[in-house]
């Protein structure tokens, strides 16, 4: 695939972002993916994520690779994707120039997240699809630079709320049929083939014959 391409188009408001909105967003979430795990009987709670991925390699635990953070989001590079799961009014782009796929599995990118209100917030995060699992790893700051989030840590990809749209990237964008991750290409290829900007085709209905 070829470069990324520049989208042409304006994103609405100022990169505006606050240290304490995305903490305490973040920290709405354990409890209710503590409830949705504990629902789940695909997760066991005694297995570790290594173990639940690739049960057969338990002796040989699995690496995540080193944190590198990406440059800031510029907002010509920002592609607006569906938040068909989280709450009304919210908006999400990712920065198409962050999206990466390392040897530990995992799929990386930046996302912004405006509110009904107009405050963007901006999160790299990591999605693991071989345990449905995401890590934010680090938010954007007035300064316009990434700080490594605190305390960040591995946790259940479907949460309610403004965090739903996690549960689209991984239906939609970054992982396959089979749980498996997609290279950066094929992440990027979704981004632009499930832009809500694009003209929906709706099927003609075939005349009844009757």
């Amino acid at each position: 695939m070829d470069a990324p391409r520049r989208f042409p188009f304006t994103f609405s408001g100022k990169l505006r972002t606050c240290a304490a909105v995305i903490i305490a967003l973040l920290a709405c979430a354990p409890a209710a993916m503590a409830r949705d795990d504990a629902d789940n009987p695909f997760k066991p709670d005694d297995l570790t994520p290594a173990e639940r991925a690739e049960p057969e390699n338990a002796g040989n635990p699995w690496q995540e690779d080193k944190l590198e953070l990406p440059p800031f989001p510029r907002a010509e590079d920002l592609l607006p994707i569906r938040g068909d799961a989280a709450s009304p009014g919210y908006s999400y782009f990712i920065d198409v120039n962050s999206v990466a796929f390392s040897d530990d599995g995992v799929l990386r990118y930046t996302v912004v997240i405006q509110s009904p209100e107009g405050a963007s917030n901006i999160v790299y995060e990591g999605i693991r699809c071989a345990t449905d699992e995401v890590k934010p790893l680090a938010y954007g700051t007035r300064s316009g630079r990434f700080k490594r989030m605190p305390d960040a840590h591995w946790t259940y990809v479907r949460s309610p709320g403004a965090l739903a749209y996690r549960t689209t990237l991984v239906e939609l964008y970054v992982c396959d049929e089979h749980g498996f991750a997609l290279d950066s290409d094929g992440v990027l290829e979704r981004l632009v083939m499930h832009d809500p900007r694009r003209a929906r085709v709706v099927p003609k209905v075939a005349p009844s014959s009757d």
